[in-house]
């Protein structure tokens, strides 16, 4: 989420799960978030488990004042239950109607909005097979993908047919491959398996149509440029701007070499983001 929203890594000397224990989340990095509240932006993160996992709620809320909408805000709203608590929270199921909900209140304001979603349903170790999900797999994992990947496309197509769509670019991205094992043996070892990433009603044109090869910090500046946003020399953090012809980092030095430097340290990180 970080690399997707800043051009980063999330390079810290603790395990990157218990950065929630620290009261602070990289305030010297300047974020999407960041940027757009200065924009004018009103700005919500949805999830369907705790917010403070991983320190979640802390970089939200730190970069770009998020309204945090959690398991937790929902018992207290009242959309479910106090006790109610199914896998990691709530199921996906809950949280694309929840969002309308939100999306819908945002959209009545007059400034403009950025709604940041997060679904869990397809996750490790097994995923979630909820109500609608059905049997038409062997595994259960497979089935909660199937479930997810309709829940997405109807999501989809119901903001297309809001007022606000005109006006509004959808992202959708993976933030990584399925960990699952039931995954890797239903497509085998050969198949070279990608995480999912694409702009919906863009406001830009790429400048070329050669396949791209990227990562997640390319989706910073790509997410900014698909508003309509122009960025000097087509970088922002280590993201490339991908619908440039500027080469990312990936396609320079290729994964293995990006990979060891940003296993590296790295004292401009240490004296600039990791401290403001």
């Amino acid at each position: 989420m970080v690399a997707e929203t800043a051009g980063i890594p999330l390079s810290i000397p603790v395990d990157v799960n218990s950065y929630g224990k620290y009261s602070s989340f990289l305030p010297g990095a300047t974020t999407l978030g960041d940027i757009l509240a200065d924009e004018g932006y009103n700005q919500m993160l949805m999830i369907g488990s705790a917010s403070s996992f991983g320190g979640r709620s802390n970089y939200f809320s730190q970069h770009g004042n998020y309204d945090i909408f959690d398991l937790y805000t929902a018992r207290k709203e009242g959309f479910i239950p106090s006790d109610y608590k199914v896998f990691w929270g709530y199921e996906d199921i809950k949280l694309f109607e929840f969002a309308k909900t939100k999306i819908t209140e945002l959209a009545s304001q007059d400034e403009p909005f950025n709604f940041t979603m997060l679904t869990v349903d397809t996750h490790f170790p097994s995923g979630y097979r909820c109500e609608e999900c059905g049997v038409t797999y062997s595994t259960q994992m497979e089935n909660a993908i199937a479930c997810s990947d309709r829940q997405v496309a109807r999501f989809v197509e119901w903001i297309k047919e809001q007022d606000f769509y005109e006006d509004t670019v959808i992202v959708i991205a993976g933030d990584h491959v399925n960990m699952a094992s039931a995954i890797e043996k239903a497509v085998g070892e050969d198949y070279e398996r990608k995480v999912y990433f694409t702009v919906i009603n863009s406001d830009t044109t790429r400048e070329t149509d050669t396949d791209r090869v990227f990562t997640t910090m390319d989706i910073f500046p790509t997410t900014l440029a698909s508003l309509g946003c122009e960025i000097e020399g087509d970088r922002l953090g280590l993201g490339t701007n991908l619908y440039s012809d500027t080469q990312t980092l990936v396609e320079i030095m290729g994964i293995d070499a990006l990979n060891v430097e940003m296993g590296s340290s790295s004292g401009f990180y240490s004296d600039n983001i990791l401290e403001k």
